[in-house]
C-alpha cells in the first residue's frame, strides 16, 4: 500500500501551481492511489466513461483517436510531470472522444473526479489549482491549434522537439508524425534536414 511519501511529487506539482496548506495536503491524500502502466496499457480506452485523474511522474502516454479504418491520430504526448485526464469524460459522465495509452512504463497517481469536486468546496486553494491547471491546458491547446494552422512541418517538429525532450527516444516515429500532421517518409525527410536553418 502506497504511503503519504509516494505522493510527494504531486505535492511538489500542487505547491508549484498554488502553495498548498499542509491541512489541505493531508485532505487529499487519502483519495490518491498509486498506479502502473506498462507499454501498451491504458488509462482510458475511447468509448469507456472515466471517473479519473491522474498526476504521471513518469513515463510516457499518447492522447490518440482512430477512425472506421483503423487509422491513428495523436492528439498530445504526456511526459512525466503532467496531468492526465480524458477531457470532459469525469466531468460529464460521457464516453471518452480518445485513448490514453503508455508507450512506456508509466507511474501515476491518480484521484477520482468525484473526491476532486469535494475538495473544491473545502477550500479556496483548490479552485485556485483547479484553474492554473485548466489554463495550462488551454494554452497547451491553443498552441497546437495554432502551429498546426500555421506553422510548416520542419516548425512543428522543432517545436515538438523542444516541447517533448528525448521524444525521439521514447515514441515510435509512426506516433510523431502523426502528432505533426506528415506521413513517416516526411518526418524521415525532415530528421535528415539540418536542425536549425
Amino acid at each position: 500500500m502506497a504511503g503519504e511519501t509516494d505522493f510527494l511529487p504531486l505535492r511538489r506539482r500542487l505547491d508549484a501551481l498554488v502553495p498548498l496548506p499542509d491541512s489541505e495536503w493531508h485532505r487529499i491524500v487519502p483519495f490518491l492511489k498509486r498506479r502502473s502502466l506498462e507499454a501498451g496499457q491504458f488509462f482510458v480506452r475511447a468509448g469507456e466513461v472515466s471517473s479519473l485523474v491522474g498526476y504521471m511522474d513518469e513515463g510516457t502516454l499518447r492522447y490518440y483517436t482512430a477512425n472506421d479504418e483503423g487509422r491513428e491520430f495523436v492528439r498530445h504526448f504526456c511526459l512525466g510531470g503532467h496531468f492526465v485526464s480524458a477531457s470532459s469524460s469525469p466531468q460529464s459522465n460521457e464516453p471518452s472522444a480518445y485513448s490514453i495509452q503508455a508507450l512506456e512504463t508509466s507511474r501515476l497517481i491518480t484521484f477520482s473526479y468525484a473526491d476532486w469536486v469535494s475538495l473544491l468546496s473545502k477550500h479556496t486553494v483548490w479552485g485556485g489549482i483547479a484553474q492554473k491547471i485548466h489554463e495550462e491546458s488551454l494554452e497547451r491547446n491553443e498552441r497546437r491549434e495554432r502551429s498546426l494552422a500555421l506553422e510548416d512541418a520542419k516548425t512543428r517538429y522543432l517545436r515538438c522537439l523542444d516541447e517533448f525532450p528525448g521524444i525521439e527516444a521514447r515514441v515510435k516515429q509512426y506516433d510523431i508524425a502523426s502528432y505533426l500532421g506528415i506521413t513517416p517518409v516526411a518526418l524521415s525527410r525532415l530528421r535528415g534536414q539540418p536542425a536549425r536553418n
